[in-house]
């Protein structure tokens, strides 16, 4: 019969049985730790040169875009197009291919193309963020080229959302005049004059009033 442990006996065995789990689980484990470690690794070195990769894009794209907005502002539109295409092709995910969507949008509005500058216009509205300090512009001009190829109830909503947020009251007034256009020419008579009183009562400081009292008169001396 084998002699019984003593108390300092069993103490160094369940010691001695806790090294040897604890080593083993360090080694099983040791595999899976460098595996992960190394994909960390690669998903970081991947993140670093598909930054660099885009910050080169980026770059290059700029000076493209340079060239489009002098084209732009000599109102050579079809060569604004060209090179607007060329930087959405090269730099398609970067900032600049947005800053080249809305510049070859420009440049439809300016050669008639109003339904394809609405979508160009709706997209940078999708892709650029929601606290863009461009982003009310791009607003603007989507409205004008609704407003132009005779979508008059969304241009008169639009115009109205942008009035909401206009930085000062003139501004604000000039967009409810327009959304007042806009609603007219839509045929919504009741929602046109709304529009107009509006800015004849609560906007009576501004040059806009005087305009806004006169489309009121207008409205009233048509025929229902």
């Amino acid at each position: 019969m084998p002699n019984r442990l003593t108390k300092q006996e069993l103490k160094e065995d369940v010691f001695v049985t806790w090294v040897y789990e604890v080593t083993d689980k360090a080694q099983r484990n040791l595999v899976p730790v460098l595996v992960g470690v190394g994909v960390v690794l690669v998903v970081a070195v991947g993140a670093f040169l598909w930054s660099r990769g885009n910050e080169r894009k980026e770059t290059e794209a700029r000076a493209t875009l340079a060239e489009a907005s002098t084209a732009y502002w000599s109102g050579n539109y079809v060569r604004t197009v060209q090179l607007a295409d060329q930087v959405i092709a090269d730099a398609g995910g970067t900032k600049a291919s947005i800053d080249a969507t809305r510049m070859k949008a420009d440049a439809l509005f300016w050669q008639g193309s109003f339904d394809s500058a609405a979508t160009l216009y709706r997209e940078v509205l999708s892709r650029d963020k929601a606290d863009s300090p461009m982003r009310t512009a791009v607003q603007q001009s989507l409205a004008f080229s609704l407003e132009s190829k005779k979508d008059y109830a969304e241009a008169a909503k639009l115009y109205e959302e942008i009035a909401a947020k206009a930085p000062d009251r003139p501004n604000a007034a000039d967009f409810y005049v327009a959304s007042g256009r806009a609603w007219r020419l839509a045929g919504d008579r009741a929602k046109a004059s709304a529009m107009f009183a509006k800015v004849a009562d609560e906007y009576k400081e501004t040059t806009f009033a005087r305009d806004a009292e006169v489309a009121l008169g207008e409205l009233a001396g048509e025929a229902p």
